[in-house]
């Protein structure tokens, strides 16, 4: 009987001792990262995606050639991919739509869009936004990066804004695509959004990245500025990020998230904030070390104010370093 009851126990051991060596496939372990978070450093103007150049001397740009500039009638009739119900779509005037017993499917591209360098190359692109819908209430809204490839409109890159969210304006700086937004509060009906929201995305690798999110709840601004390191600067593991926020969030608590531009999140956490109470000013301050977990070359780090009444995001701010 000892001997048959050998390898039943022999086995179980050997399970339990897998799953104990086991690990997460998203997320490398809390223990490997330590310091504060910090996202994108107060968006201004001067946010810049690309990383800075140092010129020694005059460029010389590319002189533009007949119809290699993106026009918005050539944006109005491109092909894209519309992210909300994963469909490639061609525009006509703006417009595409299938109308059948099993399939109603609706795309209109806004009249908001907006032109500058999206990828350092001295050519302009454009920012459009697109409107999906399925036949019910539903109006999802995306905003899409769009490259100029020689005079014609080659998506790069998209991120869905939300359902009936209000796009007042956009424009592009420095690399920047900046809206200027109404968004749902935790009382609003989908219907009817009331809460101030600026939202700035930047195209990262090949993705599009919501960089940097203010709100104005009750007339002040909820925003998350980074003081330091710069964006793309060069640090090598430990390195400190620091922070400070004109209002403290809620129990004076941060969330933070890792990414690789491919979008892999390597860890999330949170930290606290100095503040002399809640909704005062506040700073923060986080070291990260990413050297037991391997990772070295360009990485996004992103802290979030999240609303504890729905879990939306009242502030996010980023900042994008190269790690040696």
């Amino acid at each position: 009987m000892k001997f048959k009851l050998f390898f039943p126990i022999l086995a179980l051991t050997i399970a339990i001792l897998a799953c104990s060596l086991q690990t997460s496939p998203t997320a490398s372990p809390p223990s490997l990262i330590t310091g504060t978070d910090t996202l994108v450093p107060p968006l201004t103007i001067t946010d810049t995606v690309v990383p800075p150049v140092t010129i020694t001397s005059t460029p010389t740009l590319p002189s533009p050639t007949p119809g290699s500039s993106l026009t918005v009638d050539k944006l109005r009739n491109g092909t894209y991919f519309a992210p909300a119900f994963g469909r490639n779509v061609t525009l006509v005037n703006g417009s595409y739509s299938v109308n059948t017993a099993s399939d109603v499917y609706n795309v209109q591209m806004l009249d908001i869009h907006a032109f500058g360098d999206l990828n350092g190359d001295g050519v302009e692109d454009a920012g459009i936004i697109l409107v999906e819908n399925s036949g019910g209430t539903g109006q999802f809204e995306s905003v899409i990066a769009v490259y100029n490839s020689g005079g014609s409109p080659s998506q790069a890159g998209q991120y869905i804004l939300g359902d009936r969210v209000q796009i007042n304006s956009m424009n592009i700086s420095s690399g920047v695509i900046h809206l200027d937004m109404l968004v749902q509060g935790p009382s609003d009906p989908l219907c009817c959004p009331s809460l101030a929201e600026k939202q700035s995305y930047w195209m990262i690798g090949s993705r599009l990245w919501l960089m940097r999110v203010t709100t104005t709840p009750s007339g002040a601004e909820r925003s998350i500025n980074i003081d330091s390191p710069a964006v793309w600067a060069s640090v090598t593991s430990p390195f400190t990020v620091t922070g400070n926020v004109p209002i403290s969030p809620f129990e004076n608590n941060l969330a933070y998230r890792i990414f690789l531009p491919d979008g892999t999140k390597v860890n999330e956490s949170s930290l606290l904030v100095n503040s002399t109470g809640m909704g005062m000013p506040g700073t923060f301050s986080k070291t990260f070390d990413l050297s037991m977990a391997g990772i070295t070359g360009p990485v996004i780090i992103q802290f979030v104010d999240v609303s504890m009444a729905d879990g939306s995001t009242m502030a996010m701010g980023s900042v994008v370093v190269m790690v040696h």
